[in-house]
């Protein structure tokens, strides 16, 4: 009994032990939408931040409009620029197709959102 305990604790030790290592995921949240184009032309590029707040997951919303002759959105690409702990994003209206875009994005609990959004268009 007690080698089938020490046997538990050391498999346990070792399995938080990599997964302290990994800190969750290292790609982060990246998302790709549609393609790019050579002949398509920057239409957007920004990033979208937020600070965290402890014990909570925080949302922030952005919304891609565009003046004068709007340009139909060909390619997004999102890029979590936390790596550890990013933020997931989701697409809520418009997107590759349509000239405007609304981007939902939601933090890790007690985490925040930094992520980069460049958006191509023709």
């Amino acid at each position: 009994m007690y080698l089938l305990a020490v046997f538990l604790l050391l498999v346990g030790t070792n399995v938080c032990l990599i997964n302290g290592n990994l800190g969750g995921s290292q790609e982060g949240n990246d998302y790709t939408y549609g393609t790019q184009a050579t002949t398509d032309t920057l239409i957007a590029s920004e990033t979208v931040s937020s600070n965290k707040v402890m014990l909570q997951s925080t949302t922030k919303t952005y919304t891609l409009t565009q003046a004068g002759t709007a340009k139909t959105i060909t390619y997004i690409k999102i890029t979590d620029l936390k790596r550890k702990r990013g933020a997931t994003a989701q697409i809520t209206s418009g997107g590759v197709g349509a000239t405007t875009v609304t981007i939902k994005f939601t933090s890790a609990r007690g985490s925040g959102i930094k992520s980069q959004v460049v958006i191509y268009g023709s």
